[in-house]
């Protein structure tokens, strides 16, 4: 007795089944690392801006133009969107620095304390609005 389902069919079905089963597999994936909360900070999950807090508490959105930062309050009131050669940030222990943009690197003082000790580093490592460790480079940052 014959199959009343052809050869082709047969293909067509099994190729729709593998493909069905690799879009769930890696959606699945998809929901088990970026639906994390608390996202690795070494993820490649990065954008064209960073959202971090200021000495001050107060929330900013930043990315590069040149070499300086755009800063763009979360809320505006008291501050507004401008452009400047620094950008203070609260790093992964919860101290302050300063950041300056040199090239593809960075140029980061404690405290803002520019006649100090002075570091490079390929990129910044800062606390997010939530509190989350993240990492940015320039080349992230540029736009």
């Amino acid at each position: 007795m014959r199959s009343a389902i052809g050869p082709v069919t047969t293909v067509a079905v099994g190729l729709f089944a593998a493909l069905l089963v690799a879009v769930l597999a890696a959606k699945l994936l998809y929901e088990v690392t970026a639906g994390s909360r608390d996202r690795s900070p070494l993820q490649p999950w990065a954008q064209s801006r960073m959202d971090f807090v200021a000495w001050n508490d107060v929330r900013w959105t930043t990315w590069v133009h040149g070499k300086k930062f755009v800063l763009v309050p979360r809320h505006e009131g008291k501050w507004r969107q401008h452009a400047n050669t620094t950008l203070a940030f609260i790093n992964w222990n919860d101290e302050p620095w300063q950041a300056k943009v040199d090239g593809d690197e960075f140029v980061l003082a404690r405290r803002g304390n520019w006649q100090g000790d002075v570091e490079r580093a390929t990129a910044i490592r800062y606390r997010d609005w939530s509190g989350h460790r993240r990492i940015r480079t320039v080349a992230q940052l540029r736009r």
